[in-house]
């Protein structure tokens, strides 16, 4: 016999919020596929365009127009471009649910991921802050692959999740107004939403995920491709002081948020603060050595710091190993 599910809480109002910026070769997927959901409950779905340059808010218009349903739908343009952070700030404030289930203009939602995202948070004996599930790899032309789960299938301590780069995948990605309550704005604007708010789910005690894949997510468009960037025809150490260029400009803007939320909320756990801020110094140094191509010497003589100088000799090493591989190998 079959034992009956045990829910904590009643079914919370829903938003679905579709962020879209010059996507018009995908949008009509994505929107319909959020209009096409399973949940049988009225909830508020938004199609927000972020100043697109073509005719992606035409397209989400005109599927607007045409919604014949019982969710509440609405539109909105920005009159400029906001950029992802200020446009997810919005996002917060433009929303009338308590669960903020968060779509990209350029994935398609399963028909089923909003009814699986209220069950999980139903579910679940602690509030979820964050709920993400795992995601189905969908190549540019829409073929769909493998699955992909996220880095923690189980709620990572604070620690690990302080100085990480990737705690949920981001388009299968939900969240509780809950959040932006605690923390307000993201003030960091170079930062990615799911770094952040996931991050701050941890520290709330929230992080949940759902063993299912939920979402077709686009590799190698919009945000995958400015993190994977292009490495064609480029010798190893260009494309490593890349991959750290890139790896830098994400973490760095990161980092300061999730520091400036651990000292709003978690201000007495002094392990974790310094874990942060010691990833920032060490993330700094291998920018300028690495990236900006420094000299070593010159930088440790000016250096007061012994931590800084131990973090200078790391990243001029990988430097020396890196050219040495390189010698080598031709």
């Amino acid at each position: 016999m079959l034992q009956s599910e045990t829910y904590y809480r009643e079914a919370p109002k829903v938003t679905v919020f579709l962020f879209a910026y010059n996507q018009e070769r995908f949008i009509e997927a994505a929107c319909r596929s959020v209009l096409t959901q399973d949940y049988d409950k009225p909830m508020q779905i938004v199609f927000s365009d972020d100043c697109s340059q073509d005719d992606t808010f035409a397209i989400m218009t005109a599927i607007a127009e045409g919604y014949e349903g019982i969710h509440t739908l609405s539109l909105n343009r920005n009159s400029k471009n906001l950029g992802l952070i200020n446009h997810v700030n919005l996002s917060y404030k433009l929303s009338t649910g308590d669960l903020i289930i968060a779509a990209a203009g350029d994935d398609i939602s399963s028909p089923n991921r909003v009814t699986e995202n209220v069950k999980a948070f139903r579910l679940s004996e602690k509030l979820p802050m964050s709920l993400y599930s795992a995601v189905y790899e969908m190549s540019e032309s829409g073929e769909v692959g493998q699955v992909r789960k996220p880095p923690y299938t189980k709620p990572p301590a604070i620690k690990a999740c302080a100085t990480s780069a990737s705690i949920v995948i981001g388009a299968a990605h939900a969240w509780h107004r809950n959040v932006f309550d605690t923390f307000g704005d993201i003030t960091e604007l170079g930062a990615y939403e799911d770094l952040v708010i996931a991050y701050r789910s941890a520290l709330l005690d929230g992080l949940v995920y759902i063993d299912l894949p939920l979402i077709a997510y686009r590799l190698d468009v919009g945000i995958s491709q400015v993190i994977n960037g292009s490495e064609e025809n480029l010798d190893d150490m260009s494309i490593y002081r890349g991959r750290i260029r890139r790896y830098t400009n994400i973490m760095l803007p990161v980092l300061a948020q999730r520091l400036k939320d651990s000292l709003l909320i978690n201000d007495k756990d002094a392990y974790v603060i310094d874990l942060i801020k010691k990833e920032i110094l060490k993330q700094e140094v291998d920018y300028k050595i690495i990236v900006e191509k420094n000299n070593l010497i010159e930088l440790l003589l000016n250096s007061k710091n012994p931590i800084t100088k131990l973090l200078l000799i790391k990243a001029g090493s990988k430097v020396a190993i890196r050219k040495a591989q390189q010698l080598l190998k031709n």
